[in-house]
């Protein structure tokens, strides 16, 4: 949604992460949410259990219960930022400025090319 709004090259900085960088990697690479009969919904154990089979990949249970944990809060997160007040899920960083500068420029832009 940002790159629609502030352009492709639009790259909002990542938290740094300790540890854990495979499964953020896997939650990108088998979606971060499902396709249900009602719409989107965060991962299950039985899908995380079939994208294990299709891939050869083998989780720990530590694992598995990590992804659907960042799936349910990817999920509950894509909900809450619908609304127009809703304010980053991180706590105050450089990405709340970020996000003003890029507003900034775009509102400049679109004056000065009238």
């Amino acid at each position: 949604m940002l790159r629609v709004r502030f352009g492709d090259d639009f790259e909002p900085a990542m938290p740094p992460l300790d540890c854990g960088e495979h499964l953020v990697s896997l939650l990108w690479s088998w979606g971060p949410t499902m396709c249900g009969s009602m719409g989107d919904s965060p991962l299950t154990h039985q899908e995380i259990s079939y994208c294990q089979i299709n891939t050869g990949i083998e989780l720990s249970a530590w694992e598995a219960e990590t992804l659907i944990k960042l799936s349910r809060e990817y999920f509950g997160e894509s909900h809450r930022a619908t609304k127009r007040d809703c304010k980053p899920p991180f706590a105050e960083s450089t990405e709340g400025e970020q996000v003003r500068r890029a507003e900034h420029q775009r509102k400049m832009r679109s004056f000065l090319d009238g």
